[in-house]
């Protein structure tokens, strides 16, 4: 430890963290996260699944995240394989390991822990001596470029479906010659929601064209259904994992509700998390109680897709800061400017100090351009909304947009700068110098299951060519705009969007050695450029196409209960809007 940076973060022992007799429990997993410790802690969903698994009295979770480049340098020189955090013992050794998989940009890093631990990258590799490799997670929502790597891939929300995967492992011997096989066709046949893609062959045609699936049984299903969870029966986490070093979010993170009724052309979140279920304020209210107790953190962050659309935010907040005497203060991400509304910004003030930050979401400057999206907002919504904020003290506002939607003009993109001139000049009548306006210009990603995933992306010099010119317009010092490589946008929407031949790509950048491919300090687009060429792909034809949406797409072997129909009905009438403007107002 004394060659690497940040050694705690190895370490364990935290507070909150469970370390239960490995001898005893029937199936022992590990929950790994692929990227960094202080990412994966402020996961929700590692601390979610972590406590649920350890809850069941017969079984066993330790967690583990993804070593930094020096730690796997110093592990692989000196012979050690990767641990789970609580017991101490090889990932080789546990019954089943499972990656929470967030983001595309960790699959590099699902095949460095994979190598790390002495596990066979490929799932046609491994023997009844290896673990089960499970994925989950909304990366993985399209399951195929991944598919060669997992044994099982868990479509949807994972409390019940990991319940039922450990529970059926109990009925298993792995002493006994074939448990593996056996295993795996019991998942597949038994537990809805689970993917075994050994089990689904993908069809091409001579050009190279997808064509769908073969299924090597006809007893298994044509799709795998996306499974949902009643979210009021699954409170937590109550203890979360108190971090021994500094983490991205240091707080208490706690779910409103799940789902968006926004439905925005380009936010699959909106899609897969439907239908919109809100937890019951007395729930969330406890959970917050017994987080601050047994944490003693001070800021709790009330997760949501659209936090103000929760019925009654503000006298949430209320009870929370009345019940811990204004001790907490309480967050929520970003949200929608139109539904923002004095209450609630005076009820998020009482807890923290004036001149603090609040973000919206506008996603797009122009009329035309919101239209496209379905973003119902208007410039006078955003500009009244931030006036209200720096008039109660609010002294950051921060604005996440996005260039390269379809239709999108370069005038559409430099109407992003504009806005923020015009947010920043409310924030300088407010605060004068103290004011500022932070812009995060992400790139459209198409993402499977939305009304966009027919749509091309952006080519590399389209996109600088539109943050270049934000970056002209906008030139106040107060202002901050920050924005992704392309390069590394286009390597996302290959992920997102590719079949099981993208997984001969992904290796061979592991093999190139990109790993944290999220990391601007560690992305190697040339590598990456490199593997896609060596694996026969071509990368325009995956990401800047126009698709036909009649074509298959790799990701139907996935059912989420909204319809292509209905996916491609929402397309039209965007490409509509932009070509002919907002409709007009009665």
């Amino acid at each position: 430890l004394d060659r690497v940076k940040k050694p705690a973060q190895y370490l364990g022992g935290e507070h909150n963290a469970r370390s239960k007799p490995w001898e005893t429990a029937a199936t022992r997993m590990a929950l790994c996260f692929p990227d960094a410790y202080e990412i994966g802690m402020s996961n929700l969903a590692m601390n979610l699944l972590y406590e649920l698994v350890n809850d069941q009295t017969s079984h066993l979770c330790d967690r583990c995240f993804a070593p930094l480049p020096d730690m796997a340098d110093a592990m692989r020189d000196n012979g050690v394989q990767l641990w789970g955090w609580e017991s101490r013992r090889r990932l080789g050794e546990f019954d089943i390991v499972g990656f929470s998989m967030s983001y595309e940009s960790g699959n590099t890093n699902v095949l460095e822990m994979l190598d790390l631990a002495g596990i066979p990258l490929e799932s046609k590799n491994r023997t009844d001596s290896d673990p089960i490799i499970l994925g989950g997670g909304s990366a993985v929502t399209n399951p195929e470029p991944m598919a060669d790597f997992f044994d099982l891939i868990a479509i949807g929300e994972g409390e019940e479906l990991l319940l039922r995967i450990l529970d059926l492992h109990e009925e298993f011997d792995r002493s006994t010659t074939g448990w593996r096989d056996s295993f795996l066709d019991a998942c597949a046949h038994r537990i809805p929601g689970i993917y075994v893609p050994a089990r689904y062959r993908p069809k091409y045609n001579e050009d190279g064209a997808f064509l769908g699936h073969s299924r090597v049984d006809p007893q298994l299903p044509a799709q795998i259904e996306r499974q949902y969870v009643d979210i009021n029966s699954f409170v937590g986490p109550e203890r979360p994992v108190v971090p021994n070093t500094g983490v991205v979010h240091d707080r208490v993170a706690i779910e409103l509700d799940r789902g968006c009724a926004r439905a925005c052309r380009f936010c699959q979140a909106g899609y897969l998390y439907r239908p919109v279920r809100q937890r019951r304020a007395d729930l969330v209210e406890k959970t917050v109680e017994s987080c601050m107790t047994t944490t003693g953190q001070s800021e709790v962050s009330l997760l949501s897709l659209n936090a103000v659309d929760y019925e009654g935010l503000d006298q949430l907040i209320d009870n929370v800061y009345d019940t811990s005497e204004e001790y907490v203060r309480v967050s929520i991400p970003s949200t929608r400017v139109e539904t923002f509304n004095v209450d609630i910004a005076n009820a998020l003030q009482r807890g923290g100090k004036r001149g603090g930050s609040l973000t919206f979401a506008p996603e797009a400057a122009t009329p035309r351009m919101r239209e496209v999206i379905n973003k119902e907002i208007s410039d006078e919504d955003l500009l009244t909304t931030c006036d209200m904020a720096f008039g109660r003290g609010f002294r950051t506002i921060k604005l996440y947009f996005m260039i390269g939607q379809p239709t999108e003009t370069l005038e559409d993109s430099e109407a992003i700068a504009h806005l923020a001139n015009r947010v920043m000049e409310i924030g300088r009548r407010h605060h004068g110098n103290k004011a500022k306006v932070n812009v995060t210009v992400s790139t459209f990603i198409p993402k499977p299951f939305t009304p966009f995933q027919w749509h091309p992306q952006d080519r590399s010099e389209i996109i600088q060519a539109k943050q270049k010119a934000c970056l002209e317009i906008a030139r106040d010092r107060n202002i901050h705009l920050m924005w992704h490589d392309p390069e590394e946008s286009h390597i996302e929407a290959l992920l997102a969007l590719g079949d099981r031949r993208v997984g001969r790509a992904i290796k061979g950048a592991w093999e190139r050695g990109c790993r944290f491919d999220g990391w601007t300090e560690h992305f190697k687009p040339a590598s990456w450029f490199e593997a896609i060429d060596a694996a026969g792909l071509d990368l325009s034809w995956y990401i800047h196409r126009q698709r036909s949406v009649e074509e298959p797409l790799p990701w139907d072997i996935v059912d989420i209960f909204v319809t292509k129909r209905m996916l491609q009905r929402e397309y039209a009438r965007a490409i509509e809007a932009g070509t002919s403007g907002p409709a007009p107002s009665n």
